[in-house]
């Protein structure tokens, strides 16, 4: 095989490695942008729901959380370091570009509560829950 050919067949393998981010879209060093989706895990506790989700890199003005028609809107971008340059890349699989996630919230909520942290790259968001009201008794009455 020519020294050519195999040069056109690993443009071609590093291609379509590039076509596997940002769901279908192509990603390229060179500031192409796609979309991503951060991890999310959402656990429930006695007093709360919390929601963490994976979001490297990014610090937490560069973060957009709203809660809005009893959604939470969590917003964002990771940008591409322009500092580094393409041909030294073997392997690009990080995700860059801008994500939104909602999540519709129960009325238990208590939304004027929620608190949010981010920490080594995981956003942790406290999703407190509304004391339940006391139970209240219904007085039958008899007409008899």
């Amino acid at each position: 095989m020519s020294r050519m050919r195999r040069l056109l067949n690993d443009l071609a393998l590093i291609e379509q490695e590039l076509t596997q981010f940002g769901q279908g879209q192509k990603l390229y060093p060179d500031g192409g942008h796609g979309t991503w989706s951060p991890a999310v895990d959402i656990l429930e506790t006695a007093t709360s729901f919390v929601l963490s989700a994976e979001l490297p890199g990014l610090r937490s003005d560069e973060i957009d959380i709203q809660v809005v028609d009893h959604s939470l809107i969590l917003r964002g971008e990771r940008h591409w370091e322009r500092e580094a340059h393409a041909e030294h890349f073997h392997r690009l699989e990080s995700a860059y570009g801008k994500f939104e996630r909602t999540f519709s919230l129960s009325e238990r909520i208590d939304v004027e509560r929620i608190s949010a942290e981010l920490e080594n790259g995981v956003l942790r968001v406290v999703l407190p829950k509304r004391d339940a009201p006391d139970p209240k008794r219904i007085e039958v009455l008899s007409s008899e």
